[in-house]
């Protein structure tokens, strides 16, 4: 008969007690019901929220990548929505912008494509249909799309980040026209860009995520008012940075930003100073594939906090802001669908405070979270 080996059953014991002995992660706060979830096209990679036929309801939009077409979803003001309705487009919609572009009353959609690398302005209709009004080859593939009036003279223009090394600014006329202008050369792999007046001269600026090998990083452009930029500073980052959004995370009133990292469940808080620069990143934790970040006052304690969806887990998550430019870790996480990919927020519900539209990539659907309302935080 063998003999026991001397202190494996200790061992044993003592694997397992210490296992056992380990303490559960608290539950998130219970900040939203839902989901509700509603089907949408084939691969939706970014939403939109507007009320696209004026009938004081909230509408969503989406673009979906890999059935070429827009879905719109109707709100019915009561968190609910309406069964899609099918825009074509053309291949690969990558990411959405909605603004008035004429003079019309009706919302109206710029759509940057990934496959034949082009722009195309489609016009409100009013009832939730679109129609193409203009079409722009842009000779590379995009990245990202802004919308903001960029040359100060009340019309909305465009800002879209190409492959490689460029941003082109497209000049709105009012009447639902765009007229290609401004180009520079912000880096070797723009992905990412934030419309923001950091200077608070009333021009908007650009921050521009610069994802490449060489030297990754936030760029920063300076708005001259005539839809031309200026480069201004280059804020080195360890990592490379997918995404580049902008808060106030430590209550001061001044723009700081905010960076997810695209190799790694990390991001970066650059604290901004007065005259528009800002502070060396800070690093906190986030979660496993970030795919977008919307920042808001999630637990309603009057702190910005950070969302992120992401794509790896099923889930969103949120990282609950201290009010001092600091994030209580770890993240507090919420089950979506499958893959989920971008997000938006918006008072979906006439009755409630903003709720949570994200669009899930793989199950092919976006889910609907409604607020609660007085909800306690109940954050460690």
């Amino acid at each position: 008969m063998p003999k026991p080996i001397p202190g494996l059953v200790f061992l044993l014991i003592f694997i397992i007690t210490g296992c056992s002995s380990r303490t559960p992660a608290p539950p998130p706060p219970q900040l939203f019901s839902g989901p509700t979830s509603y089907p949408v096209g084939t691969n939706p990679t970014a939403i939109a929220a507007a009320d696209v036929n004026n009938d004081g309801n909230l509408d969503l939009i989406t673009a979906n990548f890999g059935s070429n077409d827009l879905s719109v979803l109707l709100g019915n003001g009561d968190g609910t929505f309406q069964d899609q309705k099918i825009v074509k487009v053309g291949v690969q919609p990558k990411s959405i912008v909605v603004g008035r572009f004429d003079a019309d009353p009706y919302p109206d959609i710029a759509v940057i494509h990934n496959s034949d690398a082009s722009l195309i302005i489609l016009s409100g209709e009013g009832n939730g249909n679109f129609h193409l009004t203009q079409r722009e080859d842009l000779h590379r593939t995009p990245t990202a799309i802004a919308l903001a009036d960029f040359n100060h003279d009340q019309k909305l223009d465009l800002a879209v980040s190409l492959l490689l090394d460029r941003v082109l600014i497209f000049t709105g006329d009012g009447l639902g026209r765009f007229t290609a202008g401004d180009t520079f050369d912000p880096g070797d792999s723009p992905t990412s860009l934030a419309p923001v007046d950091l200077n608070h001269d009333g021009i908007p600026d650009l921050l521009i995520a610069d994802n490449g090998a060489m030297q990754p990083g936030i760029a920063v452009y300076r708005g001259r008012g005539d839809g031309r930029f200026e480069k201004s500073q280059f804020y080195k980052t360890r990592l490379r940075p997918l995404i580049v959004s902008v808060g106030d995370y430590n209550g001061d009133g001044i723009t700081d930003v905010v960076v997810i990292y695209s190799s790694q469940s990390t991001m970066a808080v650059f604290l901004g100073r007065r005259d528009g620069t800002f502070q060396d990143g800070i690093e906190f934790g986030s979660e496993g594939g970030p795919t977008s970040v919307l920042t808001g006052d999630y637990d309603h304690d009057g702190k910005q906090d950070i969302l992120t969806t992401n794509d790896l887990t099923g889930k969103f998550s949120i990282s609950f802001g201290k009010g001092d430019g600091t994030f209580v870790y770890p993240p507090a996480m919420y089950r979506s669908g499958d893959g989920p990919f971008a997000v938006v927020t918006g008072k979906f519900n006439k009755e409630s405070s903003n709720g949570l539209a994200i669009a899930n990539n793989v199950s092919n659907t976006v889910s609907i979270f409604l607020a609660k309302e007085h909800p306690s935080s109940g954050k460690p």
